[in-house]
């Protein structure tokens, strides 16, 4: 009778739970998904808060989620892969509009950095006129893209038609590997105009797909996670690429797309978990929640695991040599282009004591400087040979007068074909693809230049029909000068910016920040006097 009795006691409780239960979870839907006519009691109906930044995510507080994400479509390598942004903007999309806990309206845009353009081109110092294809790929040749720089600017500073709260960046990954201090110019450019509208940049960190000639994730994330902890402008990485790799195999689908459609989702809940802590899968959305859950743990690892260690030491075509003589010995061929770079780095050791600046005078010395392009001239280019110079410095022959002022923004990056070295990035691939390093610098004069234009420093790049102005044969030494001592010497800024002497200040500040960024990856350029 009383095992009965404790049997039905027992029952009854279970009955009560379940019943509970089902009362409870009944409630919890209706406070998700209420009725519309919840809302004639004229209390004001609102979604629970999973977490407090999942409503800081509207940083403008316009009432919209804005989201530009920015990438090309095109590598300026023509058998590399780029990673397709497309599918990634649909999947963030579908996480984010289906997510009970967000009230505001959502707006996530996709830009393709990759530009093309034909162009006249003066080649030489006559008056030979020809028309080249001119291709933007890098974060820096899209900044300065001549088209429509203004509005592209405006849009960044979120002045267009959407005031963005994120704009989130996945760059050409053969640049990223090949020349990060390139990457790390160009991502510290648009960052700096990103918080000039108060938004925030994300880098995205990917992985390298199978079979393309690009550096491993290793390198990757230390490329990435340097910047954003040296960069003068806040940038955070959305580490997909960690997350990718730490996948099981079964997770991981192999299709001929890059991203595959798992990968793509696991970059879009990579970008929602680093924007608010929490996991893809409790939006409504559902694909997979094995692959949020793996992206979860990915993304909170790695706001505390340290990303590299050490001195920067990637050998590239910007590497500082960092060269500790009180003399600093080179050789040329003597043509006006090159004297007007060496007049420029002379320029800059007068200001030092402590330095010499010698022609010859030893049978290895410090380095040469040449032309680049090898499309004329050749025995005017920069010579290779580690036995007798410790660096040989390269730079791309300027366009002829008639043309350059507007030729040479269009050509940093690239143009004609891959083996074409008469652009900046041009000379620093060609390097790198000849296996010239770790002997060979490039000279990037016309990406200096830009910078000059932008800043009103030169209002053009020239002296007469031909040779470059002083103020940016400066800039090319001091940039030399900075990669080879890893010091500044600027002194101080002359008072009056309308003078000669704050413009060729101003141009050897740009020699200085622009080789410190290329060589260190650092953003955050450090005072020097």
């Amino acid at each position: 009778m009383i095992a009965n009795l404790h049997y039905l006691h027992k029952n009854t409780l279970f009955i009560l739970f379940i019943f509970t239960f089902l009362f409870n979870a009944c409630s919890k839907e209706e406070t998700r998904e209420p009725d519309d006519n919840d809302s004639d009691s004229g209390e004001e109906v609102t979604n629970p808060p999973i977490s407090e930044e999942r409503f800081n995510a509207d940083i403008n507080e316009d009432g919209t989620l804005n989201i530009l994400l920015l990438g090309p479509s095109k590598s300026i390598d023509s058998q590399t892969s780029t990673f397709a942004l497309a599918p990634v903007v649909q999947e963030l999309n579908n996480i984010l509009s289906q997510d009970n806990a967000i009230s505001t309206p959502i707006n996530i845009e996709y830009k393709d950095t990759y530009k093309v353009a034909d162009v006249d081109v003066n080649l030489g110092s006559g008056n030979q006129i020809l028309t080249y294809k001119h291709y933007a790929h890098s974060l820096v040749q899209y900044y300065y893209w001549p088209d429509n720089q203004d509005e592209r600017l405006a849009n960044l500073k979120g002045e267009g038609d959407k005031d963005w709260d994120y704009v989130i960046i996945a760059a050409d990954p053969y640049i990223v590997s090949k020349t990060p201090g390139f990457y790390s110019l160009g991502l510290n450019k648009i960052a700096e105009k990103v918080e000039e509208g108060n938004a925030k940049t994300m880098a995205l960190l990917l992985w390298p797909k199978e079979q393309d000639d690009v550096a491993n994730l290793e390198l990757l994330e230390e490329f990435n996670y340097r910047i954003a902890t040296t960069a003068k402008a806040s940038i955070e990485v959305v580490p997909a690429g960690l997350a990718w790799e730490a996948l099981s195999t079964d997770l991981k689908d192999t299709q001929s797309t890059y991203p595959s459609p798992n990968g793509a989702y696991l970059t879009a809940s990579a970008i929602y978990t680093q924007l608010y802590g929490e996991n893809a899968s409790t939006s409504n959305y559902n694909y997979n929640d094995a692959l949020a859950d793996a992206v979860l743990l990915s993304v909170k690892s790695a706001k505390t695991a340290t990303h590299f260690s050490g001195t920067y030491n990637f050998t590239s075509p910007f590497k500082g040599t960092y060269t500790d003589t009180p003399i600093i010995r080179f050789n040329h061929t003597g043509t006006s282009s090159e004297n007007g770079i060496i007049g420029g780095l002379q320029w800059v050791v007068n200001k030092v004591t402590e330095t010499e600046l010698v022609r010859d005078g030893a049978p290895k010395v410090n380095f040469n400087i040449g032309r680049a392009n090898t499309n004329f001239e050749a025995n005017k280019r920069y010579k290779i040979d580690a036995s007798k110079f410790d660096s040989s410095f390269g730079f791309p022959m300027q366009d002829g007068g008639q043309t350059g002022d507007v030729s040479m923004l269009y050509g940093i990056d690239k143009r004609r074909n891959d083996t074409e070295n008469g652009t900046d990035l041009g000379v620093a691939l060609y390097m790198t693809r000849q296996n010239e390093l770790p002997t060979a610098r490039a000279i990037p004069i016309r990406t200096l230049y830009a910078q000059m234009k932008a800043l009103g420093i030169a209002n053009s790049a020239y002296r007469d029909n031909w040779h470059m102005s002083r103020d940016l044969d400066r800039a090319s030494g001091a940039f030399i000068y900075t990669l080879l001592t890893g010091k500044c010497d600027l002194g101080e800024e002359p008072t009056d910016a309308s003078s000669g002497a704050w413009r060729a200040w101003s141009a050897h500040k740009v020699g200085y920040e622009t080789a410190w960024n290329l060589m260190t990856l650092q953003g955050k350029i450090p005072d020097c006097n």
